[in-house]
């Protein structure tokens, strides 16, 4: 099933939309519209009669919004919640079993969001920061946890989402993804998200795929019916 996301963040991936066989990781600061994109995907793939299992492991997930959406592409949104199964660990050990039970679901699309939120809480906060072999170890886990859903992509030829963090690097003023290397080792395309200078505006960049351009980018803004190109404006 191709899912395509609405223009302009759909016409900068392609004819194609989403890869099937493969991890897509949108990945950005708060607010730059990661959720908004999960959700889009959503309402593509449920208009289609597609399945989707979303793990959504902040709360993000908005059935109102959801509905909202629905309402803007005419779609009939009771019918359209009933093929999504929303999964919500709470831990990162839960979301280990969440992902591995996924083999046993049937979806044609399945989105983590966000996959390193509970990867970053790490263990007890009381016991403080992680040691080097504690950070490793759940370094490793994330990269079995990503592997699964790479397989999974590829033996069922669907798409994956999963969405990601940034942190400020101080030393490069960069803004760099959380899970770093291993996350960019599995993700097959990954896309930007950050805030513009311009109210309400967001910009979406490529910086890895397989056959769309690097640097590509589009700018859009987040409305009622879910996403439509930035217009200039002069006030």
């Amino acid at each position: 099933m191709a899912i395509k996301l609405p223009d302009p963040v759909g016409s900068m991936l392609g004819t194609n939309g989403l890869e099937s066989g493969a991890v897509t990781n949108f990945f950005g600061g708060p607010g730059t519209g990661k959720t908004n994109l999960c959700l889009l995907a959503v309402m593509e793939c449920v208009r289609n009669k597609g399945k989707v299992v979303y793990i959504d492991t902040e709360g993000g997930f908005s059935a109102e919004r959801i509905q909202q959406i629905c309402r803007g592409n005419d779609i009939d949104s009771e019918s359209a919640v009933k093929n999504i199964e929303i999964v919500e660990p709470k831990t990162f050990e839960e979301q280990r079993k969440c992902i591995q039970q996924l083999q046993e679901k049937e979806a044609d699309l399945i989105i983590v969001d966000s996959i390193v939120s509970l990867y970053r809480l790490g263990n007890d906060p009381e016991k403080g920061r992680q040691s080097r072999e504690e950070l490793l170890e759940a370094n490793r886990e994330l990269s079995r946890q990503l592997s699964i859903l790479s397989n999974m992509a590829r033996q069922r030829k669907i798409p994956v989402i999963v969405t990601a963090h940034t942190f400020k690097n101080w030393e490069t003023g960069e803004n760099e993804m959380i899970g770093g290397d291993v996350l960019k080792y599995w993700s097959k395309a990954i896309i930007f998200l950050e805030r513009t200078d311009k109210l309400s505006e967001r910009k979406a960049t490529i910086t890895k795929h397989r056959f769309m351009e690097e640097g590509k980018e589009a700018k859009f803004v987040i409305v009622e019916k879910g996403i439509e190109p930035s217009k200039f404006k002069i006030f």
